[in-house]
């Protein structure tokens, strides 16, 4: 995922080794988010929205949808999925401006075809 800039302007947000980074605006101060839980997906899949961060990732051994605030270093459930999170998973964590909605995708099925092309020269 690209890196994002904080809702308040004072960070910006990237992802690396399956961890949530910040580094101030102005370059200076990179530093790892302490307290955020490690990343899933790559760390392609997470939004910082208010004074937190929406992530996908597992809180006990459960797929969620969570939320991680800054202030108080405290994790919040927010939805479990249905099914686990797969490696072919793919898409962002868009959160509405006003905060009441929050988009994910959820892979139901993936299935693949094995074609036998002859003649083919």
């Amino acid at each position: 995922m690209s890196p994002v800039e904080s809702p308040d302007g004072r960070y910006v947000y990237f992802s690396r080794d399956w961890w949530l980074w910040r580094v101030g605006t102005d370059g200076t101060g990179e530093q790892r988010v302490e307290g955020m839980p490690q990343l899933t997906l790559n760390g392609e899949a997470w939004n910082p929205f208010g004074s937190g961060i929406y992530y996908l990732g597992y809180i006990d051994h459960k797929a969620v949808v969570g939320y991680f605030d800054l202030n108080t270093k405290q994790v919040r459930r927010v939805y479990t999925l249905e099914k686990a999170l797969g490696e072919e998973w793919m898409g962002g964590l868009p959160v509405s401006s006003d905060g009441k909605w929050l988009l994910f995708a959820q892979v139901d099925e993936q299935s693949s075809d094995l074609m036998l092309v002859e003649n083919w020269r």
